[in-house]
């Protein structure tokens, strides 16, 4: 259950991250095509080369192409949303919109204690513990066959016969001593004392296998949260560079390489930031499925907080 709701956890936000990229490839289709606007008027008005309305026109075509992939893309990821949630591929399935999404304070949480709650909560690890007890039962009864066993027993009698009706009881020690039988009562013993060293060092290896998970989840998600809050400055100074690039062309002072360059690293920050985002609402997820405890309400307690 809790990999199934992991898998839908992802399919969600990878759906809201395909959003995003649509979102960004229509606002950079819209900047390629103020640029292009821009070369074309100052081309016409004697200030600019053809080549620059040409790599303007370029960059917007390649904007368009951009868009059209992003849309493609965001269709497919919807599709297989719908699928994991049992629903039929073609059913649009609507999404809460976390475009105001605040950015998370650095995550310090002691992942010594996370471990160790994971050993009292992850699914497999207490199976592994109940397969130990259960080899362990099996081997104590297995040593109890092969010993004499003393039970004790009592019954009650009644007669009535000719009108007249007798009582009797009784009360009996019974001593069970078992014969010789060859070995198998030892090879019993042996393969049941066997199966509880097995099961013990399945235990084991869940049980570094659960704290190697949590190990992994925990440090995955303080490198998201760090990236996170770094492509958000990223996209901030992007943004910045792009609009004085264009002002500047527009006012006859720039080139037009300054500005397709401003472009193309804001929709590089722009990507930047979707997948970091990405990244670091599964990783808060893919935690707490490390730790056995991915249910909704945990998501809702690990959401940022106001800023």
């Amino acid at each position: 259950m809790q990999a199934v709701f992991l898998l839908a956890v992802q399919a969600f936000y990878q759906t809201q991250a395909t959003q995003a990229a649509l979102d960004a490839a229509l606002e950079s289709e819209r900047a390629a095509k103020e640029s292009f606007a821009a070369a074309e008027a100052r081309y016409l008005a004697g200030s600019a080369t053809p080549a620059d309305k040409l790599q303007a026109q370029t960059a917007y075509s390649q904007a368009t192409l951009n868009r059209i992939t992003a849309d493609g893309n965001l269709k497919k990821t919807r599709g297989g949303l719908a699928n994991i949630i049992g629903l039929d591929a073609n059913l649009n399935v609507a999404l809460a919109d976390t475009n105001a999404q605040a950015i998370p304070a650095s995550f310090d949480g002691d992942v010594n204690a996370l471990i160790e709650l994971a050993k009292r909560l992850r699914p497999d690890l207490i199976a592994a513990a109940a397969q130990v007890k259960a080899a362990e039962a099996s081997a104590d009864a297995a040593r109890a066959a092969s010993k004499p066993s003393i039970s004790l027993t009592a019954s009650t009698i009644q007669t009535n016969g000719a009108g007249i009706t007798s009582n009797g009881s009784s009360v009996g020690i019974n001593l069970s001593v078992p014969l010789f039988s060859g070995f198998a009562p030892t090879y019993r013993i042996r393969a049941a004392e066997a199966q509880v060293e097995a099961s013990q060092a399945q235990m084991e290896r869940v049980r570094l296998q659960v704290a190697l998970d949590v190990w992994n989840a925990y440090q995955n998600l303080i490198t998201a949260t760090q990236s996170l809050r770094t492509t958000a400055d990223l996209l901030n100074s992007a943004e910045q560079s792009e609009r004085v690039a264009l002002g500047r062309y527009q006012a006859g002072v720039g080139s037009i390489l300054d500005v397709l360059n401003a472009q193309s690293a804001l929709a590089s920050a722009r990507q930047q930031r979707i997948q970091s985002t990405f990244d670091w609402n599964v990783s808060r997820a893919t935690l707490a499925q490390a730790m056995g405890n991915l249910d909704e309400n945990l998501l809702q307690t690990m959401a940022p907080a106001a800023p």
